[in-house]
């Protein structure tokens, strides 16, 4: 009996070795039909193509096989970088260099706002409790409330992330880019000439609120002339500012809605071809288990949110690939059959 019970486990131990080693010739075979199915894919969809001799391709196709689930393809193209025509990272480097540029005016010339507490405890103690005070007071809240630099500043870099989208999207040209940002510099400057009169005005009205006392003579109206100039000046300014953000904010939308449209139909007709290789080539997997899947992983060619570019991903079962390859299912339908979803 023990001799008997020897030979059973030893039948059974060659019989595990059998089965994965068996187990390993069908992985082998998988990660063939993968490769194999991948190159097809690749070539399929244009994916093996560079821009110069020593450029990387311009996407790829990379495949795994995972155990009781399936096969999953990546596929990396270059409609990933061309929903918007610019690279993000490029724009949003342009755009702090520009945005350095116009927070300099901002910080050199920056109005910083009065200590109105202190004026205003100071002034209890040493002015005579009269409209002048009141009169004096009011004033210091509308020059301490006013930010024209903040506010141009703000219309300065809209018209200018404008611009450089609607350079980017292929609208305008360098040459007119060129000019627009020459009409940005010259607000730049006139802007920055307003609030040295400012700075001016605020220098002024510090040294006259250090200097008050009971017999003190406060020539307000002085004081609210060379304001009221200051803003006349500078409304106009500001208008035009925002005139041209709007617009050109405006244009940049439209701009990137047609862009948008055009982007969707190159990724239907990318999906439309993608299906039809499947659909011709899908015996490739015919290792494939009867109940897993093929999911295709179309990076960054999802929904869009704040944070990140989600992927597309269709999912199709092994009986879908069986119909299409038998001529029971178009590859329209085949694609219409997927389970596809952003992620």
């Amino acid at each position: 009996m023990k001799g008997l019970g020897a030979i059973i486990v030893s039948l059974s131990l060659l019989a595990g070795v059998q089965s994965v080693q068996a187990q390993g010739a069908d992985l082998d075979e998988m990660q063939r039909s993968i490769e194999m199915f991948s190159g097809v894919l690749r070539e399929g969809l244009e994916l093996n193509t560079r821009a110069g001799i020593f450029s990387p391709f311009n996407g790829s196709v990379q495949g795994d096989y995972y155990m009781r689930q399936g096969v999953v393809l990546e596929v990396v193209s270059p409609l990933a970088n061309s929903r918007s025509t610019f690279s993000w990272q490029s724009f949003e480097s342009k755009l702090r260099q520009l945005s350095g540029q116009i927070s300099n005016l901002a910080n050199t010339q920056r109005i910083e706002p009065p200590d109105l507490e202190a004026m205003r405890e100071s002034m209890a103690l040493s002015l005579r409790a009269s409209a002048a005070q009141e009169s004096f007071r009011d004033f210091l809240e509308q020059v301490r409330n006013s930010n024209f630099s903040r506010e141009v500043e703000e219309a300065l870099a809209r018209a200018s992330e404008s611009a450089l989208s609607l350079h980017e999207l292929g609208k305008i040209d360098d040459a007119q880019l060129n000019a627009l940002m020459d009409q940005v510099n010259a607000t730049r400057v006139d802007i920055g000439e307003r609030i040295n009169a400012i700075a001016q005005l605020r220098e002024d009205l510090g040294r006259t609120q250090q200097n008050l006392n009971n017999d003190t003579a406060i020539d307000l109206q002085a004081f609210e002339q060379r304001w009221q100039t200051i803003v006349a000046e500078v409304e106009p300014i500001l208008a035009a500012a925002r005139e041209q953000a709007a617009q050109l904010s405006a244009e940049a939308e439209l701009a990137q809605q047609e862009r948008e449209k055009q982007w969707q139909g190159e990724l239907a007709d990318f999906e439309q071809k993608l299906f039809a290789l499947v659909c011709d080539y899908g015996a490739a997997l015919r290792t494939l288990p009867d109940n897993e899947h093929l999911t295709l992983v179309l990076k960054g060619l999802g929904d869009e949110n704040e944070s990140r570019r989600e992927d597309r991903i269709h999912v199709l079962d092994k009986t879908q690939l069986q119909g299409c390859l038998q001529g029971s299912v178009s590859s329209s339908a085949l694609q219409s059959s997927a389970l596809t979803y952003s992620f």
